[in-house]
């Protein structure tokens, strides 16, 4: 109820404020319309009109290829043969190349064979040493028994009774009374002379001998109460921990040590089948190198670089195959213009060295996150374009720019007027006023595409029909 209420409010005060300045321009130039030299004012109008609108994202394209390979040797070594040059289109299983100097391959096969060999004599060999690793571990586990018994006996050591003998405890006692006594008397000489000045010499002497004997007092006491006392709950636990700790170490100790003493240890005999099925791999990857000395077309395409001729020693690819079948262009657009693009929306291309030439296609990706380049930042997609008589790579080569207008949304033959005729009266909602018979009628529209210029008008109006603008002034 309310919110009717609002709107209706807001439109009749809308009309009426509109109202008022037309009655007011009506009066003004009734009264002034003699004036050669006043200024006057006019209601700017448009007709309705029937038209097309397109809305648009505009952005720059580079051309790229559907598929393309990188091709190369499995191995470093020279050219033999090159049956291919650039531009060739081949098929997929055509010998592109072929390696020339095949001892280097087969001198990685011998390589990886010896390794093959080492790592199966390293395994063999576990047994010869058995006995020296049974001693060792032996050896440890002496070890370990040491520590575990000075661990037990500096934690009975520090034990209540245990820290220190009879005659000490004695001696540290009569240290304490002595001191309690000096202390007591530091204070009796220091409160007799609080009636003085802070600053009397006579009192702050006092002060600091009291201090003094205080110091000594704590000190006779910790020592005592240390002597007579227990290890604090953390120490205990810290003690209990040392002693934990060594009695593992005892018992890994006593486990490697079984473990040990009638053969070789597994775990080493594990690591070194490892290594010997690693080196059985790394041979097998020698063998394929050795096999693959030749390059063989994996697709059908067209050859794009060649960086190598024959007798060049290259390492890794030298090829490069591309599927020209089907043409891309990588584009980049304005992060502002993210609701203007979307996958299978329609895309226009003309490139710079065809100006005469707009090719389709459509939007076939959108990265997810903002393409970056220096200091700008650009959403990144991909257009798939539309098979051509003129869109073939006999006039196009790959890396082209091209400007790119990504359609986000097209109305044809539809009813237009100015953006500068519609009035909102809330969101989504619009009113025109319309000329009838010399007078203004407020009407609402419903609104389609619009742009900066015009707005798609769905219904409300027809093509002919005459709505305001806005009013000017003129001399």
């Amino acid at each position: 109820m309310f919110s009717r209420i609002s709107r209706k409010h807001l439109i009749i005060a809308f009309v009426f404020i509109f109202l008022i300045s037309v009655g007011g321009f009506a009066y003004y130039r009734s009264t002034y319309l003699t004036a050669q030299t006043a200024d006057e004012e006019e209601i700017q109008t448009s007709v309705v009109r029937r038209g097309d609108l397109i809305i648009y994202a505009s952005g720059s394209g580079t051309l790229i290829a559907a598929n393309e390979k990188e091709l190369g040797f499995g191995a470093n070594g020279p050219v033999a043969e090159l049956n291919v040059q650039v531009g060739d289109e081949v098929k997929a299983g055509d010998v592109l190349a072929v390696q020339g100097d095949r001892e280097q391959l087969e001198a990685a096969v011998a390589a990886d064979q010896l390794s093959v060999m080492n790592a199966q004599k390293a395994l063999d060999d576990l047994d010869a040493n058995a006995d020296l690793v049974a001693a060792q571990a032996q050896l440890d586990l002496a070890n370990a028994r040491d520590e575990l018994s000075s661990a037990q006996y500096a934690r009975a050591a520090q034990q209540a009774g245990n820290r220190a003998t009879q005659l000490t405890i004695e001696d540290a006692y009569a240290d304490l009374v002595v001191a309690e006594n000096k202390l007591q008397n530091a204070k009796d000489e220091y409160e007799k002379l609080l009636h003085l000045p802070e600053t009397n010499s006579a009192r702050m002497r006092a002060l600091s001998n009291y201090l003094a004997a205080q110091q000594v007092y704590n000190s006779a006491l910790r020592e005592y109460n240390w002597y007579i006392g227990q290890p604090s709950d953390i120490d205990q636990a810290l003690f209990d921990a040392e002693v934990a700790l060594a009695q593992a170490k005892v018992a890994e100790a006593e486990r490697e040590y079984e473990r040990l003493k009638d053969g070789p240890d597994p775990d080493e005999v594990a690591m070194a089948e490892l290594q010997l099925t690693n080196a059985k791999a790394a041979l097998a990857v020698s063998q394929r190198n050795l096999e693959e000395s030749t390059i063989v077309a994996p697709m059908d395409g067209t050859i794009l670089a060649i960086t190598a001729e024959v007798g060049d020693n290259v390492s890794g690819s030298f090829i490069t195959l591309a599927d020209l079948s089907q043409l891309y262009l990588d584009i980049y657009l304005d992060e502002a213009d993210l609701d203007k693009i979307h996958v299978d929306y329609e895309a226009e291309v003309t490139f710079d060295a065809l100006p005469d030439f707009v090719f389709t296609g459509h939007v076939v990706q959108v990265n997810p996150s903002l393409y970056t380049s220096g200091p700008i930042s650009t959403i990144k997609g991909l257009v798939k374009l539309d098979e051509s008589p003129t869109l073939t790579i006999d006039n196009l080569l790959l890396g082209m720019n091209a400007a790119v207008d990504v359609i986000a949304g097209r109305a044809e033959g539809v009813a237009m007027v100015p953006v500068e005729a519609l009035h909102e009266l809330s969101p989504g909602e619009y009113a025109v006023f319309v000329m009838q018979n010399g007078e203004l009628k407020l009407r609402y529209v419903e609104v389609g595409l619009n742009d900066l210029t015009f707005a798609e008008i769905k219904s409300g109006l027809e093509v002919g029909e005459v709505v305001t603008t806005g009013i000017v002034e003129t001399q």
